[in-house]
């Protein structure tokens, strides 16, 4: 929502495309569909655990500026550490969204499989209008991915640089030729985030659409 491997998510969630389930069974295709809603909800966690990483990078970062004239060695580790982190939870994002990419490409098939055996025309046409209005409801997740796509790469990769720059110079006078970018890199980090929180809201909206309602435990 990125690296070593893929990108993320966070240009993950763009791989999702139209997909997100599994199975194909009838009598208990809900069945699935609830373990599919669970995939989305781990999905979703995944993706948050990337915010929050973002969140302690930027912080890191903000204090290395402010400890230059002190010790910023500390400041440095911390967000050398919050890199790498970001770094592996964009690789989860980006394998669990291969996942369920798979998963939803198999599914779709077999609904139209199943279609094909439906007799009555009323229903062969209910379900054929809600596979339509459900692929829908994916692809409005590939659109809303779509600038995370486009930001977090180059953000990420910006952030590796910092980090390679900071590592040989962490001198008090390396530290303020660098506050200019430092600034940019936090800036483009709050876009980024803005653009992970359309993406859960999206994931939000797709989970309620897709899952059969349930009783709340009391």
């Amino acid at each position: 929502m990125f690296l070593k491997k893929q990108p993320v998510t966070f240009v993950l969630i763009a791989a999702l495309g139209v997909a997100a389930f599994s199975g194909c069974g009838t009598t208990a295709g809900y069945k699935q569909v609830d373990r599919t809603g669970e995939g989305i909800a781990d999905f979703r966690t995944e993706i948050v655990n990337g915010s929050k990483a973002i969140d302690a990078t930027v912080k890191a970062l903000n204090d290395i500026a402010t400890s230059a004239t002190t010790d910023p060695r500390k400041a440095f580790e911390a967000y050398s550490k919050s890199v790498d982190k970001l770094e592996s939870a964009a690789s989860r994002v980006s394998d669990r969204a291969k996942t369920i990419q798979a998963d939803g490409k198999t599914y779709f098939a077999n609904w139209e499989k199943q279609l094909a055996e439906v007799k009555n025309p009323e229903i062969r046409e209910l379900a054929v209008q809600r596979k339509a209005r459900l692929q829908e409801t994916f692809a409005r997740i590939k659109e809303v991915s779509a600038p995370l796509k486009a930001q977090f790469g180059p953000w990420m990769s910006d952030l590796k640089d910092l980090q390679k720059y900071l590592s040989n110079d962490l001198t008090i006078a390396g530290i303020d030729a660098a506050k200019g970018l430092f600034t940019k890199t936090q800036n483009e980090g709050a876009d980024v985030q803005r653009s992970i929180e359309a993406v859960v809201s999206e994931l939000n909206s797709v989970a309620a659409a897709i899952t059969p309602a349930a009783a709340v435990k009391k």
